[in-house]
C-alpha cells in the first residue's frame, strides 16, 4: 500500500536548530483518513505506525533518505491524535542517517522520536 500523506494546510522547508535542514507542516486530521479505519471503530485515533511512516516518507521525499529504518530511538506517544485535530509536524535532519520528529497541537506534545536509517 502506498503511503497517503495528510493534506497540509501549510508546509515549508527551512533550517532548524544548528542550521540543520527541517520540515514544518500543519494539517487537520480528516475524519475519512484511511488510517483511522478500524483503529478503533468506535473511537478512532491515528495509529503510531502511520505517524512514523509519514515522517519516513517526508524525509525520503525531501532529503532522499532511505524508506527503511534501522532503529527507532526515544519514541514517545504523549497523547492521541483524533479526527478533526489540527496538528503541527516538525522534522529535523540531525545527521545523514538520522531524523527527529515531533507532532504537537500548539504547546501540547502528541508524539516524538528519533529515527535512524539503514
Amino acid at each position: 500500500m502506498q503511503t497517503q500523506l495528510p493534506k497540509f494546510i501549510r508546509f515549508s522547508e527551512s533550517a532548524g536548530e544548528n542550521e540543520k535542514p527541517a520540515l514544518n507542516g500543519q494539517f487537520q486530521l480528516e475524519a475519512d483518513c484511511i488510517y483511522l479505519q478500524g483503529h478503533f471503530p468506535s473511537a478512532p485515533i491515528l495509529p503510531g505506525v502511520a505517524q512514523l511512516d509519514w515522517v519516513v516518507q517526508l524525509a525520503a521525499e525531501h532529503w532522499s533518505t532511505p524508506t527503511s529504518i534501522q532503529r527507532i530511538e526515544v519514541l514517545k506517544f504523549n497523547d492521541m491524535i483524533l479526527p478533526g485535530a489540527t496538528v503541527d509536524l516538525f522534522i529535523e535532519r540531525k545527521r545523514e542517517d538520522c531524523v527527529t520528529f515531533k507532532y504537537s497541537d500548539g504547546d501540547k506534545a502528541l508524539s516524538s522520536g528519533r529515527l535512524v536509517f539503514n
